[in-house]
């Protein structure tokens, strides 16, 4: 019963009271009655059940018996309870039609007044239904969204989390070097290093990033990582993208797979290991590939290995944009290589 009293408490506002005030003066003015206390008592009478079948349905017949899939006893109570609330009211109505001593302009049988009741409760049943079902909805889209969010927001700050932090102490050893040596390109990198700094700290708070600075970021992660040899290597990066373009991506999503070339590629020992990253727009697409050589004894590579980073970005991708996007990856003798094209 306080559940009952609470739900209606909290329910039932302004619109709903209009509603209840609009239903019971339909049912007053009948323009079968003449006599003003038997058309409020029928009224009444008929008021009070479907208020009863009303809520009936919404707090205990649909959530505790149809919600748990019990069909048949859900449509049994229904019956049940429609028919048992049209013979009251049918019954009280020919009981006032005698107390009040009114005599009605035509006659009235009693199954025609069981089957005008019955039609009133069955009409109030659907609405009730399909209120109840559409609060569900409304409730559920609400519950889904805040919880896809908090997923959304949790996952991405993980995968964030798993950005390679070896590299800042490379570029950071590799400036010391630059330093040591009185390089002239040393205040440069100092520069690009604290580009990438600004980036990670502060665009990769935002949900989206603009695709301009995330190719800056890929470019200079690409020279630090150049600086590691002393000779040119076979290390490529193609990008044909107008970065004037009003185009937002998640921040750091080519970042593992760039980051994976470099890891899986055996480049300080092998003269041939080559890196080609290619990023493009093309008919609406955004289109990445990369492609490296990897050493011969991995023949076979391990899926595990280089899957980590790639899971990682499939992941991220889906909680973005869904189905539309793609990402395949081929695995050969010598070569692995990465396609991802992304439907803008």
């Amino acid at each position: 019963m306080n559940k009952i009293i609470n739900y209606i408490r909290t329910s039932v506002g302004l619109q709903s009271i209009i509603i209840w005030l609009i239903i019971f003066l339909v049912l007053l003015i009948q323009p079968l009655w003449t006599n003003v206390r038997l058309s409020i008592t029928i009224a009444s009478t008929a008021f009070i059940g479907i208020v009863i079948t009303y809520y009936l349905n919404q707090l205990i017949l649909i959530p505790k018996i149809l919600m748990r899939r019990h069909k048949v006893v859900y449509i049994l109570f229904s019956i049940i309870m429609i028919s048992l609330m049209a013979f009251i009211c049918a019954k009280m109505e020919f009981f006032a039609i005698n107390f009040f001593n009114v005599t009605p302009t035509h006659e009235i049988r009693f199954g025609f007044s069981v089957s005008r009741f019955f039609t009133f409760f069955i009409l109030t049943y659907a609405i009730s239904s399909i209120i109840f079902f559409s609060k569900k909805t409304t409730e559920d889209a609400k519950l889904k969204d805040k919880l896809l969010n908090e997923k959304k927001m949790l996952e991405v700050r993980v995968l964030k989390s798993q950005i390679n932090s070896h590299f800042l102490f490379n570029a950071l050893n590799n400036i010391y070097s630059m330093i040591y040596f009185k390089d002239e390109y040393t205040s440069g990198y100092v520069l690009k290093l604290a580009q990438m700094m600004r980036y990670v700290m502060e665009d990769c708070e935002t949900e989206l990033t603009s695709l301009s600075k995330e190719i800056e970021y890929i470019r200079n992660f690409i020279d630090f990582q150049k600086l590691r040899f002393e000779s040119d290597k076979d290390i490529s990066f193609t990008c044909n993208v107008n970065e004037n373009m009003n185009i937002s991506v998640p921040p750091m999503v080519f970042q593992p797979l760039v980051e994976n070339c470099f890891k899986h590629t055996p480049l300080d020992v092998d003269k041939n290991s080559y890196i080609h990253i290619t990023l493009e727009i093309k008919e609406k697409q955004i289109r990445f590939v990369s492609e490296n050589s990897q050493p011969l004894l991995k023949q076979k590579p391990n899926v595990k290995e280089n899957g980590i980073g790639i899971e990682n970005v499939k992941r991220r991708l889906f909680l973005y944009y869904g189905d539309n996007f793609k990402l395949d990856t081929f695995a050969g003798a010598d070569c692995f290589k990465v396609e991802l094209s992304i439907n803008l």
